[in-house]
């Protein structure tokens, strides 16, 4: 028998919104839009940086697992339709969170995901459930009941920043992390229309995100090593499944591995 529906762990990717960029940073200059964005990232590398400021930021891909009370995949796939605009995809998800209310799990959603998808509700004027902005609901930094972020999680609340973010914590677990598509090649991908690829690439970072939340719910003993291995086994069949049908995860599966204790 299938459990309920309880948890949403889920991965957004992002492109850099060219026109607002241009609009708010350079208006007046007479700079096309990609010149202001290049010239954005010639600023930034003058500080050493190479990040766009999440401001202009605007979600081109998300992925999304629902997890049953018994912490079995109950389904995984792409918000927003056939056509996946960002208002689509936007109001798929904040659809399914008014309605559902899951608890959300995520990595550095408190940072990054979650704030986008809240920046793009206010651009869009969708309503969003009044629980969200309880005081130590879903938008509080210490709340891992209704928002599970597993960056605050293993970090304890950023008291040390491990490096290698969420690729870290799936190669521990023998799970493929990154592998050929890394996170700064997704703007030149959306830009040569490679959107298939992008969508592989945010699936395999949600099913990342899904096995290192496992392994939480194991140290916090609400799992034990032998339900996570059962756990993992039956994922691994969703995704076998899903790349003879859909052709994601096919690259995934290549790497995808066993965890073995260290002695």
């Amino acid at each position: 028998m299938e459990g309920k529906f309880k948890y949403l762990v889920y991965d957004i990717e992002t492109a850099i919104d060219k026109p607002l960029l241009n609009k708010v940073l350079y208006s007046g200059e007479g700079l096309d839009d990609n010149a202001a964005y290049q010239k954005q990232l010639a600023e930034l590398a003058e500080e050493d940086r190479d990040f766009v400021n999440p401001s202009f930021h605007k979600p081109i891909s998300m992925a999304a697992i629902a997890v049953a009370d018994d912490l079995q995949i109950t389904k995984i796939g792409l918000l927003g339709g056939e056509k996946r605009t960002a208002s689509s995809i936007v109001h798929d998800f904040w659809e399914i969170y008014n309605t559902k209310q899951p608890h959300l799990v995520d990595f550095n959603g408190k940072g990054f995901d979650l704030r986008i998808l809240e920046l793009w509700a206010f651009r869009l004027g969708i309503t969003i459930h009044k629980k969200h902005f309880d005081k130590y609901g879903v938008r509080y930094k210490f709340s891992d009941e209704s928002h599970l972020d597993l960056h605050e999680f293993l970090t304890n609340h950023g008291a040390i920043r491990f490096k290698g973010g969420l690729n870290l914590f799936s190669k521990l677990l023998g799970k493929p992390g990154k592998t050929t598509t890394k996170g700064v090649m997704v703007q030149e991908l959306y830009e040569k229309g490679e959107f298939f690829r992008i969508d592989d690439y945010c699936l395999a970072d949600t099913m990342d995100t899904y096995f290192v939340f496992l392994r939480t719910r194991v140290m916090v003993g609400e799992l034990s090593l032998s339900q996570e291995k059962e756990l993992v086994q039956a994922a691994r069949e969703k995704l076998e499944a899903k790349a003879k049908k859909e052709g994601y995860f096919k690259e995934y599966l290549e790497f995808f591995g066993e965890w073995v204790p260290e002695n």
